[in-house]
């Protein structure tokens, strides 16, 4: 029997997802590059920026809350290699048939090979996670709670305390968490939520911690910045907090870890009763991937954020509006797009020859896995 999906978290998955849009319109649409520093809307764009930064780790915890309990299964990577490839190959051949941008072979072959060519950088990620979870499942149900909170404070000094507290070190270097140390990392968090974390329902109280939490990453940028304009800027050290965003501004930064981990204990003490509510959020959360997809494929990149002119919109009381309605443009039509490619797909998907043969490499992994002929 097919499990239900969990409303409170898909609703969750949702807001993830708006979150990856709006730091894509402000990153890729060039707002915090012209932003004026010290206007308002210069601190509007980078609050933004900072607090989206806990999307990926809010959105990994997710998963990880589901994979520890889920058997691996070659048919489950390959359904996501074929939504993968259908927008990746897809939308690369639209451009290139009706569209102005130049044929470059590198982007061809990317789009044909966007697992292994890094084409979606989380995709990777995520792929090389979700292949080796089963040893991670593994390893987790033989430690004892104690032991897991152990390595969970090992792998989290190393790949995030370390690199951000140690910065001028090259030593351990997790390219501000996108790699796949940082995402096994965060597995264990989410495995251990999902083993031994037990809801109380105070689901306002947490969400307030987590939004204030989440505000720390814009505030340290802009302590930064004020730090820089005293005396105190004599002080090397500032310059080099500012390296990139800023230190504090990447997925593995200590700040961001603290936040995503309350956004998603928050979510977990939210309860959505079943019902039309749920079942609309839970449609609405199953195409989330799919704007991801979407809407950060080169070619749309290049040319949506460039377009949209969102730079003028700096220093204008219509910011905020202009930047909710793309943002929600954005997302309802990707998902739109999503949801349709998803019943594209239903024959496909519930083929029975095609879904017999992975069944059958999924049961020679299981003998390989474990040393026999047959699954017991």
């Amino acid at each position: 029997m097919k499990k239900e999906r969990q409303a409170n978290l898909e609703l969750l998955r949702i807001i993830c997802m708006l979150m990856v849009v709006t730091a894509h319109l402000v990153n890729h649409g060039n707002l915090i590059t012209f932003a004026q520093p010290g206007s308002l809307s210069y601190y509007l764009v980078w609050t933004l920026f900072g607090v989206s930064f806990v999307s990926i780790n809010v959105y990994l915890l997710i998963s990880s809350y589901f994979l520890v309990e889920t058997k691996f299964s070659v048919w489950r990577l390959a359904k996501l290699g074929g939504q993968v490839f259908f927008y990746a190959f897809g939308i690369t051949a639209l451009f290139w048939i009706f569209g102005d941008v130049p044929h470059d072979l590198e982007i061809f072959v990317y789009s044909v090979l966007p697992v292994s060519s890094d084409f979606y950088w989380f995709l990777s990620m995520y792929a090389g996670m979700y292949l080796l979870s089963p040893i991670l499942n593994r390893l987790i149900r033989v430690l004892t709670r104690r032991q897991l909170l152990c390595a969970m404070a090992l792998c989290f000094t190393l790949v995030s305390v370390w690199p951000n507290l140690i910065y001028f070190s090259s030593a351990l270097n997790t390219a501000g968490g996108v790699s796949i140390s940082w995402f096994l990392t965060v597995y264990l968090f989410g495995a251990y939520l999902r083993l031994y974390y037990v809801p109380d329902g105070k689901f306002a109280k947490k969400l307030g911690l987590a939004l204030a939490a989440s505000l720390l990453i814009p505030l340290s940028r802009f302590l930064i910045e004020a730090l820089l304009r005293t005396p105190l800027k004599a002080v090397g050290v500032l310059d080099d907090l500012m390296w990139g965003y800023s230190v504090f501004f990447a997925y593995s930064s200590i700040l961001v870890s603290l936040a995503s981990l309350l956004w998603f204990v928050a979510f977990l003490n939210l309860k959505i009763p079943s019902g039309r509510t749920a079942r609309a959020i839970t449609a609405v959360a199953g195409a989330a991937f799919g704007v991801y997809l979407i809407h950060d494929h080169y070619y749309v990149r290049e040319k949506l954020w460039t377009r949209l002119g969102s730079v003028s919109w700096l220093g204008k009381w219509y910011l905020p509006l202009a930047m909710l309605g793309t943002i929600l443009a954005v997302y309802a039509i990707c998902t739109l797009i999503e949801l349709a490619r998803a019943r594209l797909f239903v024959p496909l998907n519930e083929n029975r020859k095609l879904r017999g043969f992975f069944s059958r490499i999924d049961r020679k992994l299981f003998a390989l896995w474990h040393g026999t002929e047959e699954e017991s």
